[in-house]
């Protein structure tokens, strides 16, 4: 496989310290860029767009990563994809490759690299409010959890909640993932629910405590 490997250092977003870093190696993909921090003061890295993915089928050649559907530089084979796929002006007078998402659609988006993270450290996969707000796209598996242990390119489930079509492009700044360490507690199970500590609030839910 080829690409580039990096190593990110990337906060402890829950530790007490504030010197406290962890290393995260990063390894690109063909085609796909490193998450980045638009601002100083930013907590989410936003992610790009590398290309659209089967949610269900592997690569072939390379079992670690799922089957591409369009990557943005070829007309795919596919006739069912190949019509939502339009040849637009581009930048420095070329040309540009888009996937035109009808309303109602949803794809799967690769965001273009694979990561390695010391336990229990994770990130979770987060939309842009930009993106929502401005052009009804939604990400809908967010929060998704990416765990240290896993070894594949993340994808985002993008949804294009508007009335009218909408262009995904290649490199745009499609979600954005944020860096966090998980609580990994041991179980001590109770006999019966009345070990468990009463609370002022007891067994109020959804709404108990109103809106005010």
């Amino acid at each position: 496989m080829l690409g580039s490997t990096h190593v990110a250092i990337v906060p402890d977003l829950l530790s007490t310290k504030e010197d406290v870093v962890k290393p995260v190696k990063i390894f690109c993909l063909p085609g796909g860029t490193l998450p980045q921090r638009q601002t100083e003061g930013a907590i989410g890295f936003d992610v790009r767009a590398r290309a659209i993915v089967s949610a269900t089928d592997m690569d072939l050649q390379n079992p670690n990563l799922r089957r591409t559907i369009f990557d943005f530089k070829a007309v795919p084979e596919d006739e069912r994809v190949r019509g939502q796929v339009f040849d637009l002006p581009g930048s420095h007078n070329g040309r540009e490759l888009v996937y035109r998402m009808q309303p109602g659609e949803s794809v799967l988006v690769g965001i273009g690299f694979v990561t390695e993270m010391t336990f229990p450290m994770f990130y979770w996969v987060a939309p842009r409010s930009g993106l929502a707000s401005k052009y009804n796209i939604q990400v809908t598996n967010a929060p998704g959890t990416v765990d240290p242990d896993y070894r594949g390119e993340a994808g985002v489930l993008v949804l294009n909640r508007g009335p009218n079509h909408f262009d995904l492009r290649c490199n745009m700044r499609i979600a954005q993932i944020i860096f966090s360490t998980a609580l990994i507690p041991e179980f001590d199970e109770v006999s019966l629910f009345n070990n468990l500590g009463e609370s002022h609030r007891n067994t109020g839910g959804f709404g108990s405590t109103g809106l005010k």
